[in-house]
Formats: structure tokens, sequence, C-alpha cells
């Protein structure tokens, strides 16, 4: 601490408290005290870059921001590492819930257009007695008729409930047929074999052979059932991303996982 060659005014000299230069200011001397030989307050090694020409303001000239951080900073923001990604026991990753989404949607084509061939006689009573419920709902619009009838008396009335019914039937049957056959000779639907997918014993992904007909059967049963209910069909199919092993009801009734092949 003592008095220095003002940096902003070679005619005077400024005041340096050890930390930082003050606004005390008088005239130069005739011959200048030197800086104290500590280190740590020599003006040089300490002192901020020159004062402008007017007062410097109440709080002192601010770090330089250009410094390296201190010694055990770190230069960047820690980053918490990557937690392992979803696996079997024997470490085959598990496939994702968005492959076995569109695996799904690609077998439903398969199966409905099969089931329409089988059951186009369903189809067909089914498709004229749409056409004619809305011509009759169209002529009474335009006639003024504002008679409401329930939607039960409705398809009672243009014969839809049978084939209804029997298309149903068909299409429980199709896809019972298609999973359990395919799961068990080929361990993945037409389907999940395009997204590179399969369905394994659960915590057996490295098993080589397709599912035995006991986890096939149990597993094409299971899924063919809650079918029947589109909600909890629905809630199914969403379990994967929740499950700790990414199953399914009809996963957990067939012990299976299903895994990526490729």
């Amino acid at each position: 601490m003592d008095w220095y060659p003002d940096p902003a005014d070679a005619t005077r000299e400024r005041y340096w408290d050890g930390e930082r230069w003050t606004h005390n200011t008088r005239p130069a001397q005739v011959a200048p005290t030197a800086p104290p030989a500590d280190p740590w307050a020599a003006a040089p090694t300490q002192a901020p870059v020159a004062a402008p020409q007017q007062e410097a303001p109440q709080q002192g000239y601010g770090p330089y921001q250009g410094a390296a951080p201190m010694p055990g900073q770190p230069a960047q923001p820690w980053q918490a590492p990557a937690g392992p990604a979803a696996q079997t026991a024997d470490g085959v990753p598990l496939s994702g819930w968005g492959r076995r989404a569109v695996a799904w949607i690609i077998d439903s084509f398969l199966i409905s257009a099969v089931s329409a061939l089988l059951g186009w006689n369903f189809v067909s009573r089914l498709w004229h007695g749409f056409q004619q419920m809305m011509q009759d709902i169209i002529a009474e619009a335009q006639s003024g008729n504002t008679t409401q009838v329930s939607g039960p008396e409705m398809v009672e009335r243009y014969g839809l409930t049978g084939p209804s019914q029997g298309l149903q039937l068909i299409t429980f049957a199709v896809t019972l047929a298609y999973l359990l056959l395919l799961w068990r000779f080929l361990g993945a639907t037409l389907g999940q074999k395009l997204l590179g997918i399969r369905v394994v014993p659960v915590d057996q992904g490295r098993a080589p052979s397709p599912l035995g007909w006991g986890r096939a059967a149990a597993r094409a049963g299971m899924f063919s059932l809650l079918s029947l209910i589109p909600l909890v069909a629905l809630v199914n199919y969403l379990l994967p991303l929740w499950t700790s092993k990414r199953q399914t009801l009809h996963d957990m009734a067939g012990r299976t996982q299903v895994v990526r092949s490729r």
C-alpha cells in the first residue's frame, strides 16, 4: 500500500491500497516511492487495466474477463455419464417402443387384409347396410324429419350386428393364428422382421431358436384377447414405456421380451 504513478495521468500519483487503485490522487513527487517487494502487492502484477481519464467507479475496477479459471475449477460444465442402455440379462439390447409400434402397424394391415378376404361376405353386408343407413339419414334430414333414433336401434334396423360380429370373430382367429405360428417358427412376425426385432424368452436375448409352443400360445392368446377391447389394447401396448424390462401384458403372460436382432 503506497503512492504510485497514476496510470491515467503521468503528472500525478494515485494511492494503491494493496488490492485496487483508490480515488485519492496527488501531484507527482520528485522521488516516487518504490513499490514493495511483496509480489502479491506489487503493482505490475496486481494492478488492473489502466483507468480511464475520469474518476473510477465506487466499486473499483472489475476483474480481467479473459483470465483463466482458478486452480481446481472445471473449464466446462460437468455432465453426468449416460446410463446403460436397456438390455436383457445376457446383454442383448431391448427393442425401443417405436420399433414395436411400427411393426404392429405393418402386421395390422396384413391381418386386416387377410380377414377382409376371408370374411368378404360380412364386409359386403356391412358396406351395403352403411350405405342404406346414410341414404336414409340424408333423406330424413332433407324432409325435415327430426325423429331421434338411438345408435343400437339403427344398427339393428340395417342388419349390421350379425356381419360385424362375424367379421370380428374372423379377425380374432386370423390374429391368433398369425401370431402363434410366426412366433413359434420364426420368433418374429413379418412386421417385426422388417423392423429388425424378435421375441425371446425373458432375459435370454441370445436364445438361438424361436419360442416354444407354450410361450408362443400364451403370448398370442393374451394379445388376441386384449385386442377385443380397444382401450385395454392401447394401454397394454403403452406398457413398455414404463416397465423396467419393456414388457407388455402379453410379454408377461408368455414370459418374453422383444430384442433388437440387428
